[in-house]
């Protein structure tokens, strides 16, 4: 064989079997469901933190002329998983009493769920916008599922993907679409504004976690702004080198923002001082889709993307000593890479109830529940740093 023939890529299935092969030293739980539709968007509803019930939202993409609907699936984790024990076998694959993810309700929808996002003031109350840029409001709570759809609005005039609800202010809610425009709600009643600041594709905006009055949106028009919605003047513009497809405000620190794209990469930014990104991670093999801050612990952001993977990373380990060995496995800040998806990652999330567990989707209508190893995730595993050290 020659040297070239022994250096080709492996293929996808082959990545997948060496992650399955990998799977006990990796992960105190997994779980993998196959869906008959993919799922563009996932969020796990909030609950007790003892609860060993996980609930989570996710929608359909079909084909044809079939129906989609919005969906809560429902998930009885092993006690063991709260307890921080591990939940996989010796083997390459969890133990055979592993639980399995079921629909507990759906509800109509019209044209597929782009994505879908619960109010955090009453998580019954859940937010869809969909491949026309239509954003629905449901509540799931209602005894008739006929009756759960509450409202519909009606502005955009192209597919959306960008939907946040502040968690400042009752019923606020933000969407953004391809049309280039971003529409401010009252879920309540109806438009509050519709901000057209951007000249291209709005990929994303999200609430910030400290200020009811703003938020930030990136775009294809290769800019990063900052809104306050006590003016309708943008407050700050990043201009950037490729566009970002998403953003996340840091739910422990008021001035962290993150935001990622085209180019790999995961960026950094300090809100008092935007000039230049605080940090630049690389690690992502494409483009970046998602990204969110964990709200379990200072410091953890993990992101996804259409290199099938989902990253968490720990930024307290800026600047971190490193063997050669680790060095060669990524920077210091790379905490885990998720590798065991086989198509491009739709979305994500962070289990706000139980520390570590993530559920993630690809197009390929797969579905996982993971939770990495207490070895990685526990501080005993590495030093920590002070994150205001990197402000």
């Amino acid at each position: 064989m020659s040297d070239v023939e022994e250096h080709q890529p492996e293929t996808v299935e082959d990545e997948y079997e060496l992650w399955k092969s990998n799977v006990p030293l990796m992960y105190d739980f997994l779980s993998e469901t196959k869906m008959l539709w993919p799922t563009l968007t996932t969020e796990w509803l909030p609950s007790a933190a003892d609860s060993l019930r996980q609930e989570l939202i996710i929608g359909t993409h079909t084909s044809g002329g079939e129906q989609n609907y919005l969906k809560i699936a429902a998930i009885e984790m092993p006690i063991d998983v709260l307890s921080n024990k591990q939940s996989v076998s010796d083997e390459d694959q969890p133990h055979a009493s592993k639980p399995k993810l079921k629909i507990a309700k759906k509800f109509e929808h019209e044209l597929e769920v782009n994505r879908a996002r619960y109010m955090p003031q009453d998580p019954d109350f859940i937010a869809t916008i969909n491949g026309d840029g239509k954003v629905f409001l449901y509540n799931r709570s209602v005894k008739n599922k006929k009756d759960a759809l509450v409202s519909k609005f009606e502005i955009h005039k192209d597919n959306g993907y960008g939907l946040s609800f502040n968690p400042n202010a009752k019923g606020q809610l933000l969407s953004s679409s391809d049309d280039s425009t971003i529409a401010l709600w009252n879920v309540e009643s109806s438009l509050i504004h519709l901000y057209e600041s951007h000249s291209d594709i709005v990929n994303d905006s999200k609430w910030h976690n400290f200020y009811s009055h703003y938020f930030a949106s990136v775009s294809e028009d290769k800019t990063f702004k900052f809104h306050d919605t006590r003016t309708t003047a943008v407050v700050n513009t990043i201009k950037t080198a490729v566009p970002f497809n998403t953003l996340a405000f840091c739910k422990h620190s008021e001035h962290l923002v993150a935001a990622a794209g085209n180019d790999t990469l995961v960026y950094l930014y300090d809100t008092r001082n935007t000039g230049k990104p605080l940090h630049v991670m690389s690690g992502h093999a494409d483009s970046v889709t998602s990204l969110d801050f964990a709200s379990h612990q200072d410091g953890i952001l993990c992101s996804s993307g259409e290199d099938r993977r989902v990253i968490t990373w720990d930024i307290t380990q800026f600047g971190a000593e490193q063997s050669a060995d680790d060095a060669e496995d990524g920077s210091p800040e790379l905490l885990m890479m998720h590798g065991g998806h086989r198509s491009i990652v739709t979305d994500f999330s962070i289990n706000p109830n139980i520390p570590w567990l993530m559920a993630s989707a690809e197009e390929e209508n797969v579905l996982q529940i993971w939770k990495p190893s207490r070895k990685l995730t526990h501080p005993s595993a590495y030093t920590k740093f002070s994150i205001g050290d990197l402000e």
